[in-house]
């Protein structure tokens, strides 16, 4: 609890009576002091009661990218049989920080959505959250914890950065030159991955190797796209935090365009892909990875497909993938 101004202000009052009233022993103002002393304990009784028994929901109706405006639902529920008035819902992690809810009725629920920008990626459940109330009569306000349901997972930013996706079309382009295969030409025969087309299954080859095969083609070859993202140590968190933001807006950019992506990590591995569910995971992964403080990275995936390789630093042990990884992007410089 701490005094508002206006608290200030009537606490200063009262001493000011009280020292009149003990200077003087005049009844009526001895009379005016027991008053405003017992409205200020009034006060403060009314507020603990009205602040009790109160659980916020959180949801979120779409997906919510780190600084940008995202659309949140905040529900306040009362479990009391009386009413509660005058209350805030206080957010740490977003700009516009109080959701003001004027009554939330006896037994009952009150629902506010609002348009919030998270600074940063992440997610924000219990702790992230207080209510905040000054009733009845504004003398004090009170801030407290709130057990919280749900929680709001924020994605990292997605930036246009059409520099360097131009660099990478036109290394895709030299590729398919290069490869001197139409679209349609029968490349190969392999083992089924995640996110392969079943359509594809050659189910002849399959049966007589007891595993699923798939049939792979030059265009199918052309339109894979594997990123490998350093979250190993040393890295100062914006360069991090751009990296992670890099990597998030290159997945969702070569999705739109169909491609299948794989995203490698030190940790975690996202295998190849397409489409918005396959983007949701990536992203899954990217809202809340962080830096290892290990210098052991168990990664050892074979590269396949068109490379770009995010260096946290020159001393990585993913350095190891630069002669296979068609583009090098070091961190520090996004």
């Amino acid at each position: 609890m701490k005094l508002t101004r206006e608290g200030k202000r009537f606490f200063l009052a009262s001493i000011l009576i009280g020292i009149a009233a003990f200077n003087t022993g005049n009844n009526l103002i001895y009379l005016i002091l027991s008053m405003m002393l017992a409205l200020f304990g009034l006060s403060v009784a009314i507020l603990m009661i009205n602040m009790k028994n109160l659980t916020v929901r959180l949801f979120q109706p779409g997906p919510v990218f780190a600084n940008n405006p995202a659309e949140i639902t905040i529900t306040v529920k009362n479990l009391k049989s009386f009413p509660s008035y005058s209350l805030r819902v206080v957010e740490s992690g977003a700009t516009g920080s109080r959701i003001y809810f004027p009554l939330v009725p006896a037994s009952s629920e009150a629902s506010e959505t609002v348009h919030r920008v998270f600074h940063k990626r992440g997610i924000y459940r219990q702790g992230d959250f207080s209510l905040e109330s000054g009733f009845p009569f504004i003398f004090i306000t009170k801030i407290s914890p709130v057990k919280v349901e749900g929680e709001i997972l924020v994605y990292p930013e997605l930036r246009e950065r059409e520099d360097i996706f131009s660099d990478f079309n036109a290394l895709t382009d030299e590729n398919a030159r290069l490869s001197g295969r139409r679209g349609d030409e029968f490349a190969m025969i392999r083992e089924f991955r995640y996110g392969d087309d079943r359509r594809k299954i050659h189910w002849k080859a399959s049966a007589k190797a007891d595993k699923l095969l798939v049939m792979e083609y030059a265009a199918d070859e052309l339109k894979k796209l594997t990123i490998i993202l350093d979250n190993m140590r040393p890295q100062n968190e914006e360069i991090f935090e751009n990296a992670v933001s890099f990597t998030a807006s290159v997945a969702e950019r070569f999705l739109r365009d169909e491609y299948f992506v794989r995203l490698l990590t030190c940790g975690k591995v996202i295998p190849f892909g397409s489409g918005t569910e396959h983007l949701y995971k990536i992203l899954d992964l990217l809202a809340v990875i962080g830096r290892l403080d290990s210098w052991e990275c168990p990664v050892s995936e074979e590269i396949d497909g068109v490379t770009i390789l995010i260096l946290g630093s020159g001393e990585s042990p993913l350095r190891k993938f630069i002669p296979q990884s068609d583009m090098v992007i070091h961190a520090e410089t996004l």
